[in-house]
């Protein structure tokens, strides 16, 4: 090869191919395929965190939140909803979990069938507790009201969103009570009393 006078050689190539060893070209591809599942389960999570806020922050808020939501659900069956109110009481208490309103204590038991609380002395305390130990039961309740019954697929995945927003509240206890009781580990689910939760009708 003859020398080049400026001191400078220029090379040029066609086709250059560059090979990674099998070990690296496998981590790489793993690496890829981790990125996007990180990125689904973002917006996923993104997702989640977005209904979280409007059911508790808006839908669920209050009874008269939940009121309005459900009549522009149902605007053409109001005389539905007003029989609904009950069962709205119900789920926004056992939501944020809180005791019933007082004022709306008294429809719930006319709608069960049962006596008011003013057919028993104001001296006389409640018959049952209203706060944590009943959420459950407010909660299966609404969503047999609404036909998400035992077997719906999608009533505990309704529920879990539902304990999700009460554990936000810092109410621990309770959102793991309704979600064991909704959805139970499989060797403790029992046979025909708890079956797997149904999702949710809001959105």
């Amino acid at each position: 090869m003859l020398p080049e006078p400026t001191g400078h050689l220029q090379a040029m190539a066609e086709n250059i191919q560059l090979v990674l060893a099998e070990r690296d070209q496998e981590r790489l591809d793993k690496l890829a395929d981790v990125r996007k599942d990180e990125e689904v389960w973002v917006h996923q999570r993104k997702y989640e965190q977005s209904r979280r806020r409007y059911l508790g922050e808006d839908v669920l808020k209050n009874t008269g939140s939940a009121v309005v939501w459900w009549l522009t659900k149902n605007d053409e069956h109001v005389e539905h909803t007003v029989n609904d109110l009950a069962l709205l009481a119900q789920l926004t208490s056992a939501a944020n979990d809180t005791d019933i309103p007082e004022r709306l204590r008294d429809l719930i038991s006319q709608q069960a069938g049962e006596p008011t609380t003013s057919d028993f002395p104001r001296e006389e305390p409640p018959s049952a507790p209203q706060g944590r130990e009943t959420a459950t039961m407010h909660l299966s309740d609404f969503l047999n009201s609404i036909g998400f019954t035992d077997g719906d697929v999608r009533r505990p995945m309704l529920a879990a969103q539902i304990a999700g927003l009460i554990k936000e509240q810092n109410r621990h206890e309770t959102a793991e009570e309704i979600q064991h009781h909704f959805d139970p580990p499989a060797s403790l689910a029992p046979d025909d009393d708890e079956a797997p939760a149904s999702g949710s009708p809001l959105a």
